[in-house]
């Protein structure tokens, strides 16, 4: 090879410009390049070219092992449309067998309508000839008697006279007409290519149910109104169904008694399904979901339902012990759905069955044991064990179901174990939390009294009532300062929230759904909020009418969600 400027021969390779040259062009033109002779330059690019030529091999070996999955999938795909054809044969020979059977079936049905008939028009014809031949007898007997002497006339005539009327009584009742008519029509669908059903389909973009999955799933649905959400179908490739037409069946039932739920899907023509439900329950709803008869990825799913707080206005029922309760304040449920009252006014405490019946009543006014002066906040522990807030005595008392008296703590104090007008009380994991409203904090007991620690004391104004909730948080209703304190269970304050919502709050609790339930006192409802914190609902207003209050006081939520309030002043308690 010679060099197209000087005519000689291109013994050399420049490695900088890439590109053969003369022994001219290196001393003139590369001098400073990196350059060498042609058989020592090309002994060094010739391992460059093995390793560059290294990922085409590679991708040599892969598209071969390519070719042949491709190669397979050819084969496997006429191999599968040959089997498809015999089940395709297979399936409609199934249905020609059916059509035949229903032939024969018709045929036969057709032939013994006949033959019923034809027996029936038979008889008829039968007794038509009977009668016939006994007219004819009749008539020849009597063309005998015309002809014979007269006292053969006379003697027969009597007998001619009752035949006559005998066969006119007989042809009064027989059937002259056909008692059956050749009434049998085949009635073929005029129209059976536009109305004959499909009787099965060809998929392409199989969805493979393991592979289909539910999107837009509400994160919290509420009773009674519409739960909607959507089915995506992916075929083998997990990627989504381009078309409907797959059989998609959604069943929900209520965890509660068990319900089943009518389900609405609507096949959106795009690989994609609407559901959508409504539910009169709260609580749990398990949702399966199939597809040509197999559970999709995931079914059944689980969905808790959370009651509609916005839909609660008027009480369903009404409870005054016969206008003999005095002003309740605390309420607490127990086990079996008894419920327990404070009855402030009265001194005593009244036990509830779970139809809301009045079973017994305990405690009368003073200081000794058993005795309540005030009772105020109420607990019960997974004994039945009652804990009562004894606010004039500065104390808690501990009953039994049945208004035993077991033992008491606290005394009027600020020292640690010391009371001060307690009012509110609660029992969550063997721990009996007190609201001790003038000392500004809560003091938390072990059941059997002994005290363990304070909570609060200098980030609280009027510690009212406390609850827990679902969460493990202790909230605090902070009565002056019109808000709710939330603190970990150990203590360690985390924020408040209520602030221009709440006017005293008073007494508070949580439903198994997180949503936290506020006596508001000084607005004379009731105030809702989120596990969060935030407002959802208030119910109720000032007066003495179904749904109203005049300070309501106390509060809880019975075991299957229906909300109890005290309602003081108007001394009765009210349930929604």
């Amino acid at each position: 090879m010679l060099c197209p400027d000087h005519d000689l021969e291109m013994n050399f390779f420049c490695e900088t410009c890439d590109q053969l040259v003369c022994h001219y062009c290196i001393t003139i033109e590369h001098t400073g390049h990196v350059h060498n002779s042609v058989k020592v330059m090309a002994k060094k690019h010739r391992k460059e070219l093995e390793k560059m030529i290294e990922p085409v091999e590679e991708m040599i070996n892969k598209l071969s092992t390519s070719r042949e999955k491709v190669v397979a999938a050819g084969e496997k795909i006429g191999a599968q449309a040959s089997e498809v054809d015999q089940q395709i044969d297979l399936y409609y020979d199934e249905l020609h067998q059916r059509l035949e059977q229903q032939r024969e079936e018709l045929k036969n049905k057709s032939r013994e309508l006949s033959t019923k008939k034809r027996k029936a028009i038979s008889v008829q014809l039968e007794e038509m000839d009977f009668t016939k031949a006994q007219m004819l007898s009749v008539k020849e007997l009597n063309d005998a008697v015309k002809n014979g002497s007269d006292q053969e006339t006379l003697f027969m005539k009597k007998q001619v006279g009752d035949d006559v009327k005998k066969l006119t009584n007989c042809y009064s009742k027989l059937k002259t007409k056909p008692v059956e008519l050749a009434t049998m029509v085949f009635a073929p669908m005029k129209e059976y290519k536009k109305s004959f059903p499909q009787f099965g389909r060809l998929f392409e973009d199989v969805p493979i149910p393991n592979n289909c999955e539910v999107t837009d799933i509400p994160t919290r649905p509420l009773v009674g109104s519409k739960i909607g959400f959507t089915i995506i179908t992916k075929n083998h490739n997990n990627d989504r169904c381009s078309k409907g037409g797959s059989h998609v069946i959604v069943q929900a039932q209520s965890s509660r008694g068990g319900d089943v739920v009518p389900v609405e899907v609507k096949d959106n023509n795009d690989g994609s399904y609407s559901a959508s439900f409504v539910t009169k329950q709260v609580g749990e709803v398990k949702l399966s979901i199939t597809i040509e008869g197999n559970h999709i990825k995931g079914s059944p799913y689980t969905i808790m339902v959370y009651p509609n707080y916005k839909t609660m206005n008027k009480p369903k029922k009404i409870v005054n012990d016969d206008g003999k309760m005095g002003k309740p304040w605390g309420i607490a449920f127990g086990k079996d759905g008894v419920w327990a009252v404070a009855d402030w006014s009265n001194n005593c405490v009244c036990i509830f069955d779970s139809q809301d019946k009045l079973i017994r009543k305990f405690g009368q006014h003073g200081t000794g044991n058993g005795q309540l002066n005030g009772p105020v906040g109420i607990a019960c522990d997974a004994n039945n064990h009652l804990y009562v807030a004894d606010y004039e005595n500065h104390r808690v008392q501990k009953f039994d179901i049945n208004g035993r008296y077991l033992l008491q703590f606290g005394h009027r104090g600020s020292n640690n174990g010391q009371l001060n007008h307690p009012i509110g009380v609660i029992v969550h994991n063997d721990k009996v939390f007190v609201a001790d409203s003038c000392n500004h904090r809560v003091s938390v007991f072990h059941l059997d009294g002994q005290f363990i620690h304070t909570i609060g004391s200098g980030q609280l104004s009027s510690s009212y009532d406390v609850t827990v909730t679902t969460t493990d948080q202790l909230l605090v209703a902070d009565h002056d300062d019109n808000c709710i304190s939330r603190f970990t269970l150990d203590g360690t304050f985390v924020d408040k929230f209520g602030d221009g919502q709440l006017k005293l709050p008073t007494a508070l609790t949580t439903d198994q759904f997180g949503f936290i339930l506020v006596t508001d006192f000084g607005n004379n409802r009731v105030s809702i909020f989120d596990q969060d914190g935030v407002f959802v609902h208030s119910f109720g207003s000032r007066g003495s009418a179904s749904g109203q209050f005049s300070r309501p006081d106390g509060i809880a939520v019975s075991p299957n969600n229906d909300v109890y309030v005290t309602d003081y002043n108007n001394k009765r308690v009210q349930i929604f």
